[in-house]
């Protein structure tokens, strides 16, 4: 686990059907990682798909966060409380904060010896996860909130496209060549998801009251209409989730709409440590 740098995020990518993690039953190493809220919105998923991906995703968030603040990854505690109403079934995921491993009893340190190491205070970090058919991404960095959204690219209905873009994006799509415009709309769909998750708003704020650049053009926050408009600065960083999907990465800046630096993005293959890092 390479670690982070100052003023990094990285983002892991797995594939649930190629790791088989979220393929294993109730009683798998990787169930064992979630905690009871977790496991219980687990099984309530309805379809194979739904629940390899949730189980990949959180037991991948956990081995990641845990291996970062040197913690166990089923200790991690987790709160979702939403930023709008406070409702803790339904925010954005964040840690709650974990104890330090105790020292054995009696144990006392050598005359001039150093100050031993201490994990990293969990409530520094801050982490995102998405998920859509067969990839997951789990973002994290330090101090910045951020949020990360992938999305397999698929046409979309008229209604959808209607209700996410602007009436300026949506005439720059139509001018678009058609073979390109499923991928050109699912580029926007990312950047905007991944504003309003970094923001803790998630789709209580509509799409359309976003405006992002243009699909060949580098990601950028250009406008945000209505209330609610964010304190902060927003930075966005198209990812790179592969053939067939698209990604993008929100980071916030200071509060007071301080110009935020580009934030420094490294993207990692998360395979060995899912398989490496779940319970024997």
């Amino acid at each position: 686990m390479p670690p982070l740098a100052t003023g990094e995020c990285q983002v892991w990518w797995a594939d649930a059907g190629v790791s088989g993690v979220g393929a294993t039953g109730a009683n798998g190493p990787a169930v064992e990682l979630l905690d009871a809220r977790e496991r219980a919105r687990w099984q309530r998923l309805r379809t194979p798909a739904s629940r390899a991906l949730y189980l990949t995703a959180h037991a991948l968030a956990r081995l990641v966060l845990g291996a970062q603040l040197r913690l166990s990854p089923a200790e991690l505690a987790f709160r979702t409380d939403c930023a709008r109403c406070g409702d803790p079934r339904h925010g954005k995921p964040r840690l709650a904060g974990a104890a330090e491993p105790a020292e054995p009893a009696g144990a006392e340190e050598p005359a001039g010896a150093e100050e031993p190491e201490r994990p990293e205070r969990a409530l520094d970090w801050e982490f995102s996860l998405s998920h859509t058919p067969h990839r997951v991404a789990v973002a994290v960095a330090r101090r910045s909130p951020l949020g990360v959204d992938v999305e397999r690219v698929r046409e979309r209905a008229p209604a959808t496209v209607a209700r996410t873009l602007t009436p300026a994006e949506h005439a720059a799509l139509t001018a678009r060549p058609a073979h390109l415009r499923a991928g050109d709309f699912t580029r926007y769909w990312a950047r905007k998801e991944a504003v309003l998750k970094a923001t803790g708003d998630g789709l209580a704020v509509s799409p359309d009251r976003l405006a992002v650049s243009a699909p060949d053009a580098p990601a950028a926050l250009l406008h945000w209409s209505g209330p609610r408009s964010p304190r902060r600065a927003v930075r966005l960083v198209d990812l790179a989730p592969g053939t067939g999907y698209r990604a993008c990465l929100g980071v916030l800046g200071p509060l007071g709409g301080e110009p935020v630096a580009p934030p420094r993005v490294t993207e990692h293959d998360a395979e060995a440590l899912l398989r490496s890092g779940l319970p024997a």
